[in-house]
Protein backbone atom coordinates (compact mmCIF):
# COMPACT_ATOMS: atom_id res chain seq x y z
CA UNK A 1 0.00 0.00 0.00
CA UNK A 2 0.90 3.19 -1.48
CA UNK A 3 1.96 5.87 1.47
CA UNK A 4 -0.57 8.58 1.56
CA UNK A 5 1.42 12.21 0.74
CA UNK A 6 0.50 14.90 3.28
CA UNK A 7 0.15 18.61 1.84
CA UNK A 8 0.94 21.01 4.26
CA UNK A 9 0.09 24.68 4.05
CA UNK A 10 0.46 27.80 6.39
CA UNK A 11 -1.81 30.20 6.26
CA UNK A 12 -0.82 34.00 7.35
CA UNK A 13 -3.49 36.36 7.96
CA UNK A 14 -2.77 39.78 6.88
CA UNK A 15 -2.93 43.06 9.32
CA UNK A 16 -6.23 44.07 8.30
CA UNK A 17 -7.09 40.81 9.68
CA UNK A 18 -5.81 40.20 12.38
CA UNK A 19 -6.96 43.71 13.12
CA UNK A 20 -10.42 42.26 13.05
CA UNK A 21 -10.13 39.13 14.96
CA UNK A 22 -9.09 41.27 17.35
CA UNK A 23 -12.13 43.47 17.22
CA UNK A 24 -14.20 40.46 17.23
CA UNK A 25 -12.78 39.32 20.50
CA UNK A 26 -13.49 42.19 22.30
CA UNK A 27 -17.04 41.34 21.09
CA UNK A 28 -16.70 38.04 22.99
CA UNK A 29 -19.40 36.62 20.18
CA UNK A 30 -17.45 32.76 19.27
CA UNK A 31 -19.57 32.40 16.72
CA UNK A 32 -18.68 35.42 15.08
CA UNK A 33 -14.92 34.94 15.31
CA UNK A 34 -15.55 31.41 14.56
CA UNK A 35 -17.03 32.43 10.88
CA UNK A 36 -15.17 35.28 10.33
CA UNK A 37 -11.71 33.28 10.50
CA UNK A 38 -13.29 30.42 8.64
CA UNK A 39 -14.23 32.08 5.78
CA UNK A 40 -10.66 33.94 5.23
CA UNK A 41 -8.99 30.74 5.89
CA UNK A 42 -11.29 29.16 3.34
CA UNK A 43 -10.16 32.09 0.73
CA UNK A 44 -6.76 31.67 1.28
CA UNK A 45 -7.33 27.77 0.86
CA UNK A 46 -9.08 28.36 -2.35
CA UNK A 47 -6.32 31.01 -3.45
CA UNK A 48 -3.38 28.70 -2.83
CA UNK A 49 -4.59 25.50 -4.48
CA UNK A 50 -6.09 27.93 -7.99
CA UNK A 51 -2.38 28.96 -7.31
CA UNK A 52 -1.19 25.68 -7.52
CA UNK A 53 -2.90 24.68 -10.70
CA UNK A 54 -2.05 26.85 -12.94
Amino acid sequence: MAKERIEKMLIILDEAEVEQVCRLARGKDAAEILQFVTQVIARKVEAALRQRCK
